[in-house]
């Protein structure tokens, strides 16, 4: 009885959206996914709540093409996940909340590689399948200490943005084979290099810093030590446009991080012409209309190299926040500490008039981007995946003849 009305009460926390922060509510289609058959050949497993759902929306134009190629279908455990994701593509979107019912899914389907966006827990759910490949994917190349994790050893192929991935992961992780089990395919979500009108005045700083992180050795963001004192100075040149884009999980973790964003929203919002606040879900138009880029130690910042165009980048105001070693993006462009933001815009000027930035530039999107466009890391992407499921074709085989033997 008592055991009845605990499963009772957890079903209607999770119908009434009672849970805590991060947790799926599981509410799965089970019952109608007894014979359903998964035709795909890929399986992209997403087990997160909404708010990572920016995790895999940047994979979605690289999930189309390989579906192309040889299906895709998305599997989740939050129905409220499912349903955004439903809005936003065309592939089949499954919710399986019991772990025998995702087990028995795999088994009778037609999938040979498994996809993972992001670190959660639960991937180790899908992780139990000997039938398929299991690639991991990230949801962005940085430098930050929390890119680089042990998990990535559950995962027969980790794919990665470029050489900078390769030797944070060797100088990092114990007992990795990283000629084995990396391989470089660029970003194949990053826009094409965009060419801006000449103009020695006139130009857009785009600010897009990165959330505060869940604990202090992931604390890069500068939002509340920098933030409004970064805009304020921005906003004292007056031939200098301002674009805030803040990190869709800011305050996530910090409510006075919320805060901050709200104040800087609304000082940027007051510039009228000069200031606007982008929120928008595609991070493409952000990045070929800015000038200059400023940014925390994150993701955002080797993205911006698909541009070549300057960048600053914060130092934490938080000690344990650093870098992974190496990071020869953080040795070589101009640096802002939170004693320094009521000068930035002389700092960009300064970053602005360096020609010398212009090679530096080049060298880094050689080396945390493998210098690829993205339509070439497309071509990396899909070729990575379908030969990935070659090779487990070719085990599967062999294990099945040794089976018999």
């Amino acid at each position: 009885m008592l055991t009845s009305l605990r499963k009772q009460a957890g079903r209607a926390s999770r119908r009434l959206g009672l849970l805590p922060g991060g947790v799926p509510d599981c509410l799965g289609e089970d019952a109608q996914l007894g014979d359903y058959i998964i035709e795909s050949g890929a399986v992209v497993f997403f087990p997160d709540t909404p708010e990572n759902l920016y995790q895999i929306r940047q994979w979605y134009d690289a999930f189309a093409e390989l579906d192309r190629e040889m299906g895709v279908t998305i599997v989740t455990q939050d129905s409220r996940t499912a349903r955004a994701i439903r809005a936003d593509v065309d592939f089949p979107v499954l919710i399986v909340a019991l772990n025998r019912t995702y087990s028995a899914l795999i088994r009778r389907s037609n999938a040979r590689i498994a996809i993972y966006v992001g670190h959660s827990n639960n991937n180790a759910i899908g992780l139990r399948s000997t039938r398929v490949a299991h690639i991991f994917l990230a949801h962005g190349d940085s430098d930050k200490s929390v890119s680089i994790s042990n998990q990535v050893k559950g995962f027969d192929y980790a794919f990665v943005a470029g050489q900078a991935a390769v030797d944070r992961y060797a100088s990092s992780v114990l007992f990795l084979d990283t000629k084995q089990h990396l391989r470089v395919v660029g970003r194949p979500q990053l826009p094409e290099h965009s060419v801006r009108s000449p103009d020695a005045t006139h130009h857009t700083v785009l600010y897009a810093p990165t959330w505060e992180g869940s604990q202090d050795i992931n604390a890069y963001s500068s939002v509340k030590s920098h933030g409004l004192a970064i805009v304020q100075s921005l906003a004292g040149d007056p031939d200098l446009r301002i674009v805030y884009r803040p990190h869709p999980r800011t305050g996530a973790s910090d409510k006075s991080f919320r805060d901050a964003d709200a104040v800087i929203r609304a000082y940027v919002g007051s510039l009228g012409a000069r200031g606007r606040v982008d929120t928008n879900r595609e991070c493409s138009p952000a990045l070929q209309d800015a000038d200059v880029l400023i940014s925390d130690i994150s993701a955002m910042c080797v993205d911006w190299l698909s541009q070549r165009r300057p960048l600053l980048i914060t130092v934490p105001q938080e000690q344990e926040a650093r870098p992974t070693a190496p990071s020869r993006l953080v040795r070589v462009c101009p640096r802002i500490t939170a004693e320094d933001s009521p000068r930035t815009a002389a700092l960009v000027r300064n970053a602005l008039a360096d020609e010398s930035q212009t090679a530096v530039l080049e060298d880094m999107a050689q080396y945390y981007l493998d210098g690829k466009s993205g339509a070439e890391s497309m071509t990396l992407f899909v070729s990575a995946c379908k030969d990935t499921a070659r090779l487990r074709d070719e085990q599967a085989i062999k294990i099945e003849g040794a089976a018999h033997e």
